[in-house]
């Protein structure tokens, strides 16, 4: 009696006693070449998916201690020692902070009634909470940043020694925001917040410590911080970070002629404004290539390298309330 045929002789068959396709089919070509390109581009995300987090593993865990010169800690946060732990650039995380802090700026604009953008080379000590104002004073007339210089050396005498005059481009590497509230009080103005750049140059590792502080007095309420390594040596990275503060003056000034340095910046159809750049903890290097710029004798002569260097380029005017 013949056994009975196995399942799979029943439907594929058998042939001169080898398999065969009767009633099933193998992968057609068409098939295999999808199967293909279905592997090939989980292949694909796989490799980018890999490169993605190994570069993003940089921008977001390369942290490390700084020795800063002997004071800064002190007079930045208070605190004592010459090390500071903080991120490196790039890193994403402190652009989220840098962020925040922004967010408050714009705030602390809503609520203010005179801005002012001081220059200064040094580190700086001068955070009133209010500053006295002598009888016959009209604010008014505080409607540029030299002019709030001047009225600050009066108000205390120490700040003379650590502010620079500017008008227009201000050159120096450091900068300070002082940001005045309306006040019901007759002899004295209300800060309502001062805000500070700094570049702080480093030995150890080379490179340059920024951080951008708000402090309300002496108390530091908000700052980001991030740290920039020195460009390698043969780099064309070699333009410095600056200018950090531009002032635009009233148009109307052009009717005093001062010179193409001043006149240029003459150009606010009503309100006087500044552009001002934050560092960006997202950018590689602090530097960026020197490049040549056509002297057309207009401003932006002055800070056409600041393009593409940071996101965080702020505009704002003088007199936010009025």
């Amino acid at each position: 009696m013949k056994n009975p045929p196995l399942k799979n002789e029943a439907r594929c068959g058998f042939k001169s006693g080898l398999p065969f396709r009767a009633g099933c089919r193998g992968f057609s070509f068409v098939e295999l070449l999808v199967a293909i390109a279905i592997a090939a581009a989980v292949l694909t995300v796989s490799v980018l998916a890999y490169q993605t987090i190994t570069q993003s593993n940089n921008r977001l865990g390369n942290y490390g201690s700084v020795e800063l010169p002997v004071g800064v800690m002190q007079n930045f946060y208070g605190l004592t020692g010459t090390f500071v732990r903080t991120h490196f650039a790039p890193n994403y995380s402190r652009a989220a902070v840098a962020e925040i802090l922004r967010e408050n700026f714009y705030e602390d604009l809503d609520y203010s009634s005179a801005v002012f953008c001081l220059a200064r080379e040094g580190r700086s000590s001068i955070r009133p909470l209010t500053l006295p104002r002598a009888a016959g004073i009209d604010r008014r007339t505080l409607d540029t940043p030299e002019a709030f210089r001047e009225f600050l050396i009066e108000a205390d005498p120490a700040s003379e020694l650590v502010f620079t005059p500017y008008r227009g481009n201000a050159t120096a590497t450091n900068a300070s925001i002082f940001m005045l509230m309306p006040s019901d009080s007759p002899t004295e103005f209300t800060v309502r917040a001062i805000y500070e750049i700094d570049l702080v140059p480093s030995a150890n590792p080379v490179g340059t410590y920024a951080s951008v502080r708000r402090y309300q007095g002496s108390t530091c309420t908000a700052f980001y911080d991030v740290f920039y390594p020195a460009p390698k040596l043969g780099s064309e990275m070699t333009q410095a970070f600056n200018p950090l503060v531009i002032a635009f003056e009233r148009e109307a000034r052009l009717n005093v002629t001062e010179g193409n340095d001043i006149d240029r910046f003459k150009v606010a159809a009503n309100q006087p404004f500044y552009f001002v750049w934050w560092p960006d903890p997202t950018a590689f290097t602090l530097e960026a290539p020197t490049q040549a710029v056509a002297h057309t004798g207009t401003a932006r002569d002055t800070y056409s390298g600041m393009a593409n260097r940071t996101s965080f380029f702020l505009t704002f005017p003088m007199f936010p309330s009025l």
